[in-house]
């Protein structure tokens, strides 16, 4: 499946009408055999598009994400068993994206600590992109079947991929301690700690916008120094 980033989705504006049943649009012609994958993608696009404008799951109704989409609401319960299943499948399809850019912007780099950094700069990116996105994947009031005790969910893969580089760091040396200062680093405690200093980072920028927010990378770094995830001197 092609997952496009969530900035180059675009989706027709949904007004209160949308609330009622919408009659397929006349635009887009039923799906042929085969071609239902396609319709699938381009559901979970629309709703992408829609939690990027509100931010809130709970604002996102099938009747919306099928209009925007160009299909009848039946035509999307033909892939997805009710709103709740739709959106969840949207925030891992969001969440593969976020991923992949975590990835991406790491991939080329062999230097641990820099790998770090360069995976917060692409945090901060993604939100200044995608606010909406941010907010439905990180500050999401709606609760979903998969959790991190469950190795098959997406947001678990995201925060792997900021274990194992934290986990890099300090088997390169960075100067970090244990949980209250004790004992030898723990990776997967680290990165509860870089994810919650770099939500907050994020979150209250976008929330406050009107503060002088210091710049946010140089924050970063403080994260790193703070947290002794540095290369050592």
């Amino acid at each position: 499946m092609y997952i496009r980033k969530p900035s180059e989705v675009n989706v027709a504006p949904v007004t209160s009408q949308d609330t009622e049943a919408s009659p397929p649009s006349a635009g887009r012609p039923r799906s042929a055999r085969g071609e239902g994958d396609t319709l699938r993608d381009d559901l979970l696009d629309a709703a992408l598009g829609l939690l990027g404008v509100s931010g809130d799951p709970e604002d996102v109704s099938i009747r919306a994400v099928a209009k925007a989409a160009g299909v009848s609401p039946t035509a999307a319960y033909r892939h997805f068993a009710n709103r709740d299943d739709l959106v969840e499948a949207a925030c891992t399809h969001c969440f593969d994206v976020f991923t992949a850019l975590l990835l991406e912007a790491t991939g080329d780099v062999d230097d641990p600590f820099e790998r770090l950094r360069l995976a917060g700069e692409a945090y901060i990116k993604f939100a200044d992109q995608d606010e909406g996105l941010y907010r439905a994947l990180f500050s999401n009031p709606m609760e979903f079947k998969d959790d991190f005790t469950d190795e098959s969910s997406a947001g678990r893969t995201s925060f792997v991929v900021l274990v194992e580089l934290v986990q890099e760091c300090i088997d390169n040396g960075a100067s970090a301690v244990g949980p209250g200062g004790v004992g030898p680093p723990d990776a997967t405690y680290l990165a509860f700690q870089v994810w919650t200093w770099m939500h907050g980072i994020v979150d209250l920028r976008i929330t406050h916008r009107h503060l002088p927010w210091p710049d946010p990378n140089v924050m970063l770094a403080d994260l790193q120094r703070t947290l002794g995830l540095i290369r050592p001197t």
